[in-house]
């Protein structure tokens, strides 16, 4: 089984759910503060980390930070606290954290959640033999769909950052995330940026110049080879929902060679199949240099099956894409 080390200074909470996840067959450890589990993580190998906020000495969101910023193995890492506000959730996941998760908690979903992420993380990936085959499209604007997973707020607040203002694209982006942190992803991604910035519904008409974001629990897709969005409540693709295969098959189905390909920092392999359908058409790809991704396993699924066009680090993906658009 999985080795967990729970960071809690709590020694009720600490107590609990070990007990809870050794009752699992998990191999547990425990640090009462930050800088203890740190120093464990740094010596030891653990597939998962769960970590309380408020502690002594060092917090969860410091420990996060160092943990996504100095250690070479990433893990899973979830935040488990009695903390419970829009701007807390947010400021976690800014820092890399995997998962939220508010005490109290039932075992069964500190459970569930862990079996879901580990799910997610071991997905491999396998090389497929794509025909390739040039598709024009009418339109009269480009298409560009980003995926991005762990890490991705804060990666994305950098890249639009810098970004400016595409005239002749629309931007298309599946965050994974739960419903209410993307729901105010929206907000802090429209403080860095000009363009509009929009949670995407069905029926909504895609325009250049404007970025649409998949909300919580649906995949958002293109219609019919239209210019306009649909959400769908099929089943998780990747383990995940929303999930970027759909979003960027669509995209490559509408916009043929007008269809770019984007995939950021994030575990497991979402979005690498789909960057084969925009490759097919005559799309392009480009992925985060998996060197600078706080988890690289997602822009490396696309590299292994050879589907990357560019890879490039962070700070230049912005200038790589208005290349592509000229």
């Amino acid at each position: 089984m999985y080795n967990i080390l729970i960071v809690e200074d709590d020694a009720a909470a600490r107590f609990a759910t070990r007990k809870v996840l050794a009752r699992e067959g998990f191999k547990i450890t425990v640090a009462e503060n930050g800088i203890d589990g740190f120093e464990l993580i740094k010596k030891n190998n653990f597939e998962i980390i769960i970590t309380d906020w408020l502690m002594p000495l060092m917090d969860g969101i410091e420990l996060i930070g160092k943990i996504r910023s100095e250690i070479k193995k990433q893990p899973i890492i979830f935040l488990l606290t009695a903390v419970n506000s829009a701007e807390a959730r947010e400021k976690a996941l800014f820092a890399g954290a995997d998962e939220y998760l508010t005490k109290p908690i039932s075992s069964k979903i500190l459970i569930d959640r862990i079996e879901q992420s580990v799910k997610k993380g071991a997905s491999s990936i396998k090389k497929q033999i794509i025909k390739k085959a040039a598709i024009t499209r009418s339109k009269n604007f480009f298409s560009v769909g980003i995926a991005a997973s762990t890490g991705g707020p804060s990666t994305l607040v950098s890249f639009f950052s810098t970004l400016g203002i595409l005239k002749n694209a629309a931007i298309l982006i599946v965050l994974h995330g739960p419903k209410w942190m993307l729901e105010s992803f929206v907000f802090s991604l429209q403080e860095v940026t000009e363009m509009p910035v929009h949670q995407g519904s069905t029926g909504m008409v895609i325009k250049p110049g404007h970025i649409y974001l998949a909300p919580g629990n649906m995949h958002m897709v293109l219609k019919n080879d239209s210019t306009i969005l649909e959400l769908l409540d099929t089943p998780p693709e990747n383990f995940v929902k929303p999930s970027a295969d759909p979003l960027f098959r669509s995209i490559a189905s509408s916009f043929g060679n007008k269809s770019i390909g984007i995939v950021f920092t994030g575990m497991g392999k979402d979005g690498a199949y789909g960057t084969g359908y925009i490759n097919a058409v005559g799309g392009k790809v480009i992925v985060q240099d998996p060197r600078t991704a706080i988890l690289s396993s997602m822009p490396k699924a696309v590299i292994e099956i050879n589907m990357a066009d560019e890879i490039v680090p962070l700070n230049n993906m912005s200038q790589t894409l208005k290349k592509y658009l000229k």
